[in-house]
Order: C-alpha cells, then sequence, then structure tokens
C-alpha cells in the first residue's frame, strides 16, 4: 500500500473558516461571545453544569489541583499510563503521584488498588480515561466519597463517551477536557474545567485570568478600578475567543463523526475477530467509548507496530508509561497489568475520516503483520 492511512486527524469544516474569518474580521480575537457559547455546549456534553474554558487540558487539571488546596506533601492518585499532559500537573503542585495499577487485561484503573493506596495524605484521584475508553468512575466515585477524596476525570480523549449510562465527567467532582487539533473537538488547542460546584467555577474564572473579577475591575469609564481587589494571584490561562468560536462551529457535527467512529470500530471488529493473536481492548460492559484509537493487546508489540507504519497504518503504543521519569520524584511501585499493557498495547485508526477501503487495507496489514511475526500463513476470511 503506498499510502498512509493516519492514526488521528484533525477537524477541518467550511464552517470553521468562516467563523475564523467573521472573528478576525471582528477584532474580537482574545475574548468575546463565543467563549460563554463554547462553555455552554460543552455543558450539554460534559453532564456538569459549570465549565470554565482554559487554554489547554493541562491547564485545566492544575486550576482543579489548585483549587482544592493540593500542594507539596500531598499524594494524588493516578495511574501511570497516560499521557505527560494528565499528571504534569502533579507535579506542577509540588504533589507526590501514586501510582496505581490498572486491572488485568485492560486500560482501566483498578479499584481494589486504588483504594488500598489511600493513605491521610491522599488529597485527589485523576481517572483518566484511556483513549476515550470510560474508566470505573462510578465505583470511585463511591469510595471518593467514604475517604472524603476530591474526584478528577481526565476526559481529554473521551468527548461523547458513557459509563453507566451517563457521560463520563459526570460523576467526579471536576471533569477535564482537551481540544488539542486530534481530539473530537478541534480549536487548536485548548482545554475545559468541568466544575461540579459553582462556588469553584467562579474562582476558576478569575484565576485563569490573574484573579481579576471583571464584574468590578472596569469602572464605568473604562479604566481599570482601583476599588476591585485581586485577592487571589492567578495566571493567563483563558481561552481566546477565536479558538472558542472554532470550537463552536464543530458541534453541530459533533455527533456525526462520533456515530461514524462508532461504525468504524464495530466494522474493525468485525473484520479482525479471526485474526490470530490480535486480542481486542473492550470497553467495560455496557459502556459506550469515545474511540480515540482502537485498542489491542498483541504479542511482540514493538515489532507489529514497526510492520503496520512500514506498510501504512500509523499504529501506536498511544503513552509511555510517566513512573519511569525521575522529574516526579516518586516512589516505584510494583504494577504488574500496567507492565503487560506497556509491553502488549497497540492502537490503530477507527476515527470518522476513514472509508470502507481504509478499514479493508487497515485489517489486511494486521493480518500480514501477526502472520510474518508468528511466522504463519495470513488467513483471509471467505
Amino acid at each position: 500500500m503506498s499510502r498512509s492511512i493516519p492514526l488521528y486527524n484533525a477537524v477541518f469544516l467550511p464552517e470553521m473558516e468562516k467563523v475564523a474569518v467573521d472573528v478576525l474580521r471582528s477584532g474580537k480575537i482574545a475574548g468575546g461571545d463565543w467563549v460563554s457559547k463554547f462553555e455552554s455546549e460543552i455543558e450539554k456534553v460534559s453532564g456538569l453544569p459549570n465549565v470554565v474554558s482554559t487554554i489547554d487540558m493541562t491547564t485545566a487539571l492544575y486550576l482543579a489541583l489548585h483549587l482544592i488546596g493540593v500542594g507539596e506533601g500531598d499524594e494524588v492518585l493516578t495511574t501511570a499510563f497516560a499521557c505527560l499532559s494528565t499528571n504534569s500537573a502533579i507535579a506542577q503542585r509540588k504533589a507526590t503521584p501514586v501510582w496505581v495499577d490498572v486491572s488485568p487485561a485492560s486500560v482501566s484503573m483498578d479499584v481494589a488498588d486504588f483504594e488500598s493506596k489511600i493513605t491521610e495524605n491522599t488529597k485527589a484521584v485523576i481517572l483518566y480515561h484511556v483513549a476515550g475508553y470510560p474508566g470505573p468512575a462510578r465505583e470511585v466515585a463511591e469510595i471518593c466519597n467514604k475517604h472524603g477524596i476530591t474526584l478528577i476525570e481526565d476526559c481529554d480523549n473521551a468527548m461523547l463517551a458513557m459509563h453507566n449510562f451517563a457521560p463520563v465527567g459526570s460523576f467526579g467532582d471536576f471533569a477535564v477536557y482537551s481540544f488539542y487539533p486530534n481530539r473530537q473537538i478541534n480549536t487548536t488547542e485548548g482545554g475545559a474545567l468541568a466544575c461540579r460546584s459553582a462556588e469553584m467555577a467562579n474562582r476558576a474564572r478569575k484565576l485563569r485570568r490573574f484573579g481579576i473579577d471583571f464584574g468590578t475591575f472596569r469602572s464605568i469609564n473604562g479604566e481599570i478600578s482601583s476599588a476591585s481587589d485581586v485577592p487571589e494571584i492567578g495566571w493567563s490561562m483563558t481561552l481566546n475567543n477565536m479558538c472558542a468560536a472554532l470550537g463552536c462551529a464543530q458541534m453541530a457535527s459533533l455527533q456525526t463523526r462520533h456515530d461514524v467512529t462508532q461504525h468504524n470500530v464495530a466494522r474493525l471488529r468485525e473484520l479482525t475477530q479471526d485474526i490470530v493473536g490480535l486480542n481486542s481492548v473492550p470497553p467495560i460492559e455496557g459502556d459506550i467509548s469515545a474511540y480515540w484509537v482502537l485498542l489491542f493487546f498483541v504479542e511482540n508489540r514493538d515489532e507489529i507496530i514497526r510492520r503496520l507504519k512500514q506498510s501504512g497504518i500509523m499504529a501506536s503504543s498511544i503513552h509511555q508509561r510517566n513512573d519511569i521519569y525521575s522529574g516526579f520524584a516518586s516512589v516505584q511501585q510494583y504494577l504488574p497489568n500496567t507492565d503487560f499493557l506497556q509491553n502488549h498495547l497497540i492502537g490503530v485508526p477507527c476515527g470518522w475520516w476513514l472509508n470502507e477501503q481504509d478499514l479493508l487495507d487497515i485489517v489486511a496489514s494486521l493480518r500480514v503483520a501477526l502472520a510474518e511475526t508468528f511466522n504463519t500463513t495470513p488467513d483471509h476470511p471467505s
């Protein structure tokens, strides 16, 4: 196959181009009405009523940890198999990550291991819905409530995923979303913090712009008011009007792209079910994954990926476990299921940009790669 099939793609629509030109011509690029409109749209998806958009998802995670007072000496439970965009905020708050294993033959946090690692220093848990596959948020939320721990759901590539018949993100005290170009919504860069508490959301809105209360910051003549205090100094973390407008332009077609991805996943599973050595990673029973990528377990993972890329299929191991990084200064944990995950997991393309021929080519390449790796003749379904 001479062409390449990408693992990810960025949404680009004529509506995005039009709204970008409109915003540029308006001159309201940094701030404007699109920001609040976009936040309202994400509220509908997240299941939480108070959404605060941010410059990126790590900023949103940092804000959540700051809002609950996480600092030096505090522990945050999290899984090691994640992007640094998830766990770096823990180090930035000078807190200690406590690495929780995943369940056997899954990508989901192991609930029993999570509860066993709670100590008097545990302040929060970050539950990452890996590659859009929902984690056990309901069970984790129940344990958090019992122990007085804050639950932050990392939904950065899980837009429209469902867990226990509810949107992922709706179980936590906070939910975090990403709008990086290869996510379900592409604002070129951006994130959001969904808060269960209106008070926390109001603090976050101030902190994302240096701590300013924009209801009192300007006097009646438009100048900065000396009577407006800034009691808690924040940062520059605001999503701009241009990015928000790009996000709004994609909301009407979000469900359609999700539905196409679901169709592609069902088709790929149908076509690969007889491939020896290729084991699909299922979502939790009854859940609906957003399928940022389609996940499989294989032996000789690195060789399989090499052969797939050689044939033009941009497969990936998705993440490098974060507990190997000395910058976290954390205690090394024995994580046998994470070990397995790191050595056996591959993600293959399944998104809305693929057509039927792409799916057939992916399956054909998988057959050849698995057969060549195990020195067998590829089977072809009748």
